[in-house]
């Protein structure tokens, strides 16, 4: 298992996927009405949503995202999920532990692309 995250690291401070989507400002609203997140930065070309330390940046496309989905670490897989179901998340998983010791939910974003949230199992 990997090294935690910590709050001062050395070199490395945030990864952030940027995904090409026909409709910007549709996936920001999803972002951030159903999941939560903030949306801060925006154009008719270009969006960023982040929710704490994790940022997704979204860019205009042609198509829909294929062939990714995107993986959150949460701490709380349970209360996350509870949180975005109180919103209306349309969830394809409900939480489970899977056998690779991480408990997980997934759902689909208005692109289709595939979100799973998730955390180590104690």
């Amino acid at each position: 298992m990997p090294n935690l995250p910590v709050s001062n690291p050395s070199q490395f401070i945030q990864g952030a996927p940027v995904l090409q989507v026909p409709d910007v400002a549709a996936t920001a609203t999803f972002y951030r009405d159903v999941l939560g997140f903030t949306w801060d930065f925006s154009s008719d070309d270009y969006a960023v949503v982040w929710r704490d330390n994790s940022a997704i940046h979204l860019a205009k496309g042609d198509g829909r995202p294929t062939g990714v989905h995107l993986f959150q670490w949460v701490q709380d897989v349970d209360a996350y999920y509870a949180e975005i179901v109180s919103r209306g998340a349309d969830v394809e998983t409900t939480p489970e532990d899977r056998s690779y010791g991480i408990r997980v939910f997934s759902l689909r974003d208005v692109n289709g692309l595939v979100v799973v949230f998730g955390h180590d199992i104690d």
